[in-house]
């Protein structure tokens, strides 16, 4: 597990057990799943740290 994923389990539990859920029933990336939902749920973070992840290519689903 990264750093990144092992911070979003800590300081995000909920939005992390989530996107597990998420990513297991869809098959999309674990990250782009917790993007998604973190966006949907605080809309006012998007603009800080979704953007980049959302763009990049290997955050499209199958």
């Amino acid at each position: 597990m990264n750093q990144l994923a092992k911070r979003r389990w800590i300081f995000s539990p909920i939005t992390s057990w989530q996107a597990r859920r998420l990513s297991r029933l869809t098959g999309i990336d674990h990250n782009a799943a917790w993007v998604k939902l973190r966006t949907a749920t605080h809309p006012d973070e998007a603009v800080a740290y979704a953007k980049p992840l959302l763009d990049s290519p290997d955050s499209t689903g199958r």
